[in-house]
């Protein structure tokens, strides 16, 4: 019988949550608290767990007058507290009043909030949890969010409102797929590589603006960890806005985004074959193009000029240009079509084909299917890792396609056109050796 009166798991959650969902926005007001704030840490969490006891002791019962009566509570204890700012204490600002009364609705939530069998925190719960936190880091970082609201330029926000309506009101209406005769064409990748593309080129612009000549680096680097050739187009046609200018740092954003793609084909052999044997085999390549890319970047930093005035005028640019965008897709496009045809065609010697090919355009997409392949036992592991290797060096080499795309100058290609080749001859070498068995 006693069994019977001790709380369920599930409540006691959300008793907590109820409280903590409130509490945790109290404690960035308690941190401000002072004769204009009469609210805190143990006046948010109540708040919030009026709600949750309300919302499950009215859903229990049947009777909604409890959750109704809460209700008007919450609305008097928020009229109060707006009235004692505007009124008593003179403020300005509602953001406490404001986030008084979210409290009180994510209280709610949880104590809606029916998980399912076996679960104790619900979609409720993790939505009341998730705005909580949001709201509390928005309170936190208010003079940081305040002060990069100030410096931001027109362009800048328009940029930023137009790769948002990119990805939040597009996002939902491209389909998966679009068939075309007996192809079905992959349309959602392209629109995601688009996104992609003018994300990076947004970060690009954000990174130079920051860290002025040093921000090509961090752009390269970690626009190669999503698109290494997206990012090569992006940060060549930053180059051709900025005047051409400091062409060899350039040229190291770009080696540092073919260092960043090898990375990441590692990481996916990684994940995809836990017996390591095709991450064995790919570790030596991905050693000696790290060691060739840290020699270069030495030996350019030494042998680039350093102007007293900075390289990149950020003025000159817009934060991200869709004519580049749009060039990309249309290469990737033509090319995944060119890859589908031989893969359905032929066999091994397609794959092969195929690898090369779509190297051109993603690199980690082959990576990631002849790995699986492999682990699956529909492909040799002779094939599989001939086909990541070339494809990989396909990656490296189409720099130089993609750059002179964007700059027919060259000034930049010739530089990206040296590294890639030698990138590229020593990943050729290594799979020769490794098939003539010299290396094993």
């Amino acid at each position: 019988m006693q069994e019977t009166l001790l709380p369920s798991q599930v409540l006691i959650v959300k008793i907590l949550l109820g409280f903590v969902v409130g509490a945790l926005i109290g404690l960035e007001r308690q941190k401000k608290l002072d004769a204009e704030r009469v609210v805190g840490v143990r006046s948010f969490g109540l708040h919030s767990l009026l709600g949750t006891l309300a919302a499950y002791s009215s859903q229990m019962l049947g009777e909604s007058v409890i959750l109704i009566y809460s209700i008007v509570i919450s609305c008097i204890l928020v009229t109060t507290q707006i009235y004692y700012k505007i009124f008593r204490a003179g403020g300005k600002g509602l953001t406490t009043s404001l986030v008084f009364a979210i409290s009180f609705v994510l209280g709610v939530l949880v104590g809606l909030d029916i998980p399912e069998e076996g679960v104790v925190i619900g979609e409720l719960s993790v939505l009341a949890m998730t705005v909580s936190f949001g709201v509390f880091v928005v309170l936190w970082f208010k003079e940081e969010l305040a002060h990069a609201v100030e410096v931001i330029t027109r362009d800048e926000m328009i940029s930023a409102v137009e790769l948002g309506v990119i990805i939040l009101f597009l996002w939902p209406l491209v389909p998966e797929s679009v068939v075309i005769g007996a192809i079905e064409y992959p349309s959602f990748t392209i629109y995601l590589l688009i996104v992609i593309l003018l994300s990076i080129s947004f970060a690009n612009y954000l990174l130079v603006k920051k860290f002025k000549d040093k921000g090509v680096y961090f752009f390269g680097f970690f626009g190669g960890l999503a698109n290494s050739e997206a990012a090569a187009t992006s940060v060549t046609d930053f180059y051709v806005h900025s005047e051409r200018r400091g062409s060899g740092k350039i040229s190291l954003s770009i080696i540092l985004s073919n260092v960043a793609m090898i990375v990441r084909n590692g990481f996916l052999l990684v994940i995809l074959d836990t017996t390591f044997r095709l991450f064995g085999l790919y570790l030596i390549p991905i050693a000696l193009i790290i060691i060739f890319s840290m020699i270069r970047i030495i030996l350019e930093e030494r042998s680039e000029d350093r102007p007293d005035a900075q390289m990149f005028d950020i003025k000159l640019v817009s934060p991200f240009e869709f004519g580049a965008a749009l060039r990309f897709a249309a290469i990737f496009a033509v090319v995944y079509l060119v890859q589908l045809i031989l893969t359905i065609t032929f066999s091994d010697a397609g794959v092969i084909v195929a690898a090369i090919i779509g190297g051109f355009v993603s690199a980690g997409a082959v990576v990631a299917s002849a790995a699986t392949l492999f682990v699956t036992g529909e492909m040799t592991i002779s094939i599989a890792f001939n086909a990541i290797i070339l494809a990989t060096t396909m990656s490296v080499l189409n720099k130089m396609l993609y750059t002179y795309l964007a700059d027919r100058q060259t000034a930049l290609l010739k530089k990206v056109a040296r590294d890639s080749i030698m990138i590229g001859a020593f990943l050729i070498i290594y799979l020769l050796l490794l098939s003539l068995g010299l290396l094993i």
